[in-house]
């Protein structure tokens, strides 16, 4: 996990991201659409959306996870934990790609 904290995501350049309705959508590169529900609830994950929101190319994950740290009242190792592994998965599914780390290295590239 440390390594991808330093990892800087960023969309994928064929992703696109659109607010419909109050809910953020994103149209991957393979055409599919993702919404951000909780799957236990129906309901629209505020905080999955605000990940998304949050990643700018600037940032790295671990700066991400901070920020939902403060704005969500979590548990900071909850917290990075959770984060990371939502953008794995989002890397995964082609919504995000992973630049290189704050320290300048890179990170490896997954498009």
């Amino acid at each position: 996990m440390g390594d991808l904290m330093e990892a800087v995501p960023r969309l994928h350049p064929a992703a696109a991201v659109q607010r419909v309705r109050g809910q953020l959508v994103v149209l991957g590169p393979d055409e599919t659409l993702h919404t951000f529900e909780d799957d236990t609830t129906g309901t629209v994950s505020e905080v999955a959306e605000r990940i998304v929101e949050l990643v700018d190319g600037r940032r790295t994950v671990g700066d991400i996870a901070a920020v939902l740290c403060e704005e969500f009242e979590v548990e900071g190792a909850v917290c990075r934990h959770d984060t990371s592994r939502f953008v794995a998965l989002l890397v995964e599914r082609q919504v995000l790609v992973l630049g290189a780390t704050a320290a300048g290295s890179s990170a490896p590239k997954r498009e």
